[in-house]
Parts: C-alpha cells; sequence; structure tokens
C-alpha cells in the first residue's frame, strides 16, 4: 500500500514538501566520481567526488555523462515502510533519468541518486529544482531489521 500525502504529515513531513503521491526530492549538489568505486563481498570503497559548481543563476548545465547528485531534503522513512525515488516526467522529457536504490525502513538522511543525462545537447537543472517523487510503500508490519549503515542519518 501507497502511503498517501496527507498521512506523510503525521510522520513530520510539511505541506509544501509534498506531492501528489510522495514527498518532492529536489536537487541541491551534483558531483562527478573522481577515482573508481570498489563493491566486494564484505566491503565498500566509494569513488571520490568533484563537486560541479552552478553558474551565477544556480543552473548546473550538465552534458551527456553520469552524475551523483545529492537532495536537499533530509527523510526519515518510518520502521514499517519502504520508499522509491521516482524520477519526473519532465526529466524523462529531457532525456535524462534518476537511479535510485531502496530507501530502507529506518533509514534517515539526506540522500544521494545517479543522475544520467543521456541527451547530447545536455540539460540545465537550477539548484532547488525537483528532480524526483519519494514514493513511501508500507510494509504489512515493522521491520525486524532497520537500516543503521553506513549512510544513516547522512547530512
Amino acid at each position: 500500500m501507497i502511503i498517501p500525502p496527507q498521512d506523510l504529515l503525521k510522520l513530520g513531513y510539511n505541506e509544501e514538501q509534498l506531492d501528489c503521491s510522495g514527498i518532492k526530492l529536489t536537487l541541491d549538489e551534483v558531483y562527478l566520481p573522481s577515482s573508481r568505486g570498489v563493491i566486494d563481498l564484505d566491503n565498500k570503497t566509494i569513488p571520490n567526488y568533484i563537486r560541479v559548481r552552478e553558474d551565477e543563476n544556480g543552473f548546473f548545465f550538465l552534458k551527456k555523462g553520469s552524475y551523483i547528485v545529492r537532495y536537499r531534503e533530509y527523510v526519515k522513512i518510518p520502521e514499517d515502510a519502504i520508499a522509491l525515488a521516482i524520477p519526473r516526467s519532465s526529466l524523462l522529457r529531457s532525456g535524462t533519468t534518476l537511479f535510485t536504490a531502496v530507501w530502507d525502513p529506518g533509514y534517515e538522511g539526506r540522500g544521494y541518486g545517479l543522475l544520467v543525462v543521456y541527451n547530447g545537447h545536455g540539460i540545465m537543472i537550477r539548484r532547488g529544482a525537483q528532480i524526483a517523487q519519494l514514493v513511501f510503500i508500507k510494509m504489512s508490519e515493522k521491520s525486524m531489521k532497520l537500516y543503521r549503515g553506513m549512510y544513516y542519518k547522512e547530512k
């Protein structure tokens, strides 16, 4: 069952954050990976990043390629729910998409996503523009395993 926006108000989100089916995720920062990542059987090494700067009007001009994006919103996923970030259709219509992982029960923090620009002409996105909608899905009961990994309470 999808948790409707009016129920998200009860979880501490405000009216301004709500969208039709969840909460708005807006663009805060953009990064380019500058080294190799490693995913091993029992550990991982996340690449170093170079921050992409916006222009004087607050726009990021992103050429074709992949970018790590950070959302502006600090979110809290209930212990009996998961969340999925779905890209805005305007992003897709601009030849760009957003890939994200499952937002686990108990996670809280400011998340990251992988923005991929397929459009050969690139895209301009202003800091603060909505790029995704975070949709909350209620589980049948509270999870026995809450997220407490390395990204817990990231700011």
